[in-house]
């Protein structure tokens, strides 16, 4: 399988939609593909919401690429909405060819549409959107690629890129460096128009972000909202320009239930946020250099397992985190941790004893969480297994 593949990546297909290029990522298997169900031998009584876990993203799981009908190609020239309007009418996916798209307002996603890049580094679409912060009177809240109201929809292996600066995010390049108040807590004034979140999902369902680049953005590279059963798994998310005090820089998810958030890579923004009654949602297979933060009211009996989270000595918060108590409510009750490896800023492990579940506070404590059950006989509390 393996020397078909790399044959396959070597030599582009013919097919209904001509031309394609298949990435290997899109061919890897991990949670969120179809045939994952729940495994009921795993249940344990100690952790009642292991079966709702179970249910976590994409409902039947992502389409697999090779059951998905390419219907239209496009390169940089053609109009992208429209090409997305005219694939919603029967739906499947809309190739883009290599090259730059520029972004220059909103662009909506519909129901059944996968906007998918022939290749993940070679297909950017370039963000050239500009907002006030969304607090600003007068102003609202600005995105580049909306998912709302819609369902069965995705997008997969391209990269999002915010370019409507001249200059760089304010950040630090090295794990080790200084920390200094301006990265986190002074407000970007080289330019006050970049306030665009790159992806927000809102009030839709069964929709999915897998194996994309979401680079520099102006505010949340990924914000989800009055959403469920999301999937987002193998996105690299670097950088944004504003992450300051104020609700911004987040991968943010607010008021959401059962979504899935695995094998990303995260670094250089503000948090890996969960808040505003999030629910049964698992995060699980990261790598993070930035902190996961139940930050303002969620649910509660959210999973978190399996994750690598290393913080820069520049980040202004460590591994777990919550909101601040005059400003936020504390988290939810039944938030487990489990199997994770956290590693503070002073180089050391915290809350990554092997087969321990830690509990999160449901009250304002320091620490913010403690052993919930040691000596745990499961190997794992995302109970979900393969059909044969």
């Amino acid at each position: 399988m393996i020397k078909i593949l790399h044959t396959l990546l070597r030599n582009p297909l013919r097919g209904a939609g001509g031309l394609l290029f298949l990435s290997m990522s899109l061919f890897s298997q991990s949670y969120g593909d179809s045939g994952w169900k729940l495994d009921s031998a795993l249940l344990d009584a100690r952790f009642p919401a292991m079966a709702e876990w179970a249910k976590a993203g994409v409902e039947g799981g992502i389409p697999d690429v090779k059951s998905t009908k390419v219907v239209m190609e496009i390169t940089p020239k053609a109009n992208l909405q429209k090409a997305i309007d005219k694939v919603a009418l029967k739906g499947g996916v809309l190739l883009l060819q290599s090259g730059e798209y520029v972004i220059n307002e909103p662009v909506r996603l519909r129901s059944g549409v996968i906007l998918r890049g022939i290749s993940k580094e070679s297909v950017v679409l370039s963000i050239q959107i500009q907002g006030y912060f969304w607090r600003t009177k007068n102003e609202y809240r600005k995105g580049a690629i909306l998912l709302h109201g819609i369902q069965q929809a995705g997008i997969e292996n391209l990269t999002v890129k915010y370019t409507a600066a001249n200059f760089e995010p304010n950040d630090r390049n090295s794990d080790t460096a200084a920390w200094t108040i301006d990265v986190f807590h002074k407000r970007e004034q080289r330019d006050t128009t970049l306030f665009v979140e790159s992806v927000w999902i809102h009030q839709s369902r069964n929709c999915w972000v897998q194996n994309c680049n979401i680079l520099w953005s102006g505010s949340d590279p990924i914000r989800i909202t009055l959403s469920d059963h999301i999937t987002c798994r193998r996105n690299f998310i670097d950088r944004c320009y504003n992450k300051n005090d104020g609700g911004m820089g987040y991968y943010n998810i607010s008021n959401s239930r059962h979504v899935l958030i695995c094998n990303e890579r995260i670094s250089r923004i503000r948090h890996l946020a969960i808040q505003n009654f999030s629910k049964y949602n698992v995060f699980i297979d990261n790598e993070l250099e930035v902190d996961i933060n139940f930050h303002d009211g969620d649910s509660g009996y959210n999973l978190i397992q399996g994750n690598t989270c290393k913080i820069p000595t520049w980040h202004s918060w460590e591994p777990l985190s919550a909101g601040v108590p005059k400003q936020h409510l504390p988290p939810g009750k039944g938030n487990i941790l489990f199997n994770n490896t956290l590693i503070n800023k002073a180089g050391e492990f915290i809350f990554s004893k092997p087969d321990t579940a830690y509990e999160i506070h449901s009250e304002w404590q320091n620490p913010i969480a403690s052993p919930f059950v040691e000596n745990l006989e499961l190997k794992t509390l995302y109970p979900v297994k393969q059909n044969n």
